[in-house]
């Protein structure tokens, strides 16, 4: 049984992994840290949503073992920034490196960029220790009803 994950674009057969993916993933997220799942913008977000994004030039990204999608992150590439979003691995699959081979793909697909922006919970201590480990530094906070997020910047320029 192949228990290396492979990442590679995702096509839009993928979205319906990438989203049960990312609700079991901010679940946790929402149980752990005590917020009302309905506060987390990723808890609500419909296929019909992937579905818009990846028409409008987002790009998602899946990690497999086997056949089977376990992590995904999206992209998308607006005057020169990436914008990186909703990096998740899911649940009895984390601390195996998905995450990072994640964010190699997302970083290597885009070399006409000049920077990466993102953003985590500010108690989202595993994500904030990976992304600045890979150079990103905090930019600024911006408070919303569910948590206060912590933006973060890496420029490649």
């Amino acid at each position: 049984m192949d228990t290396q994950a492979h990442v590679r674009s995702a096509t839009p057969t993928d979205l319906p992994s990438v989203l049960e993916v990312q609700h079991d993933a901010f679940t946790r997220v929402s149980c752990e840290l005590d917020i009302e799942p309905g506060l987390l913008p990723p808890l609500t977000e419909t296929l019909s949503d992937l579905e818009t994004l990846i028409e409008s030039g987002t790009r998602f990204f899946v990690a497999l073992i086997g056949e089977r999608v376990v992590g995904s992150v999206r992209a998308t590439l607006r005057d020169r920034s990436v914008e990186v979003g909703r990096l998740v691995v899911a649940t009895g699959h984390t601390r195996q490196g998905i995450a990072t081979a994640l964010m190699d793909a997302v970083e290597g697909s885009f070399p006409e960029a000049d920077r990466f922006i993102l953003f985590t919970g500010i108690d989202a201590t595993a994500p904030l220790r990976l992304y600045e480990s890979r150079g990103y530094v905090r930019t600024r906070l911006e408070v919303t009803p569910a948590t206060t997020l912590v933006w973060l910047e890496k420029t490649v320029r």
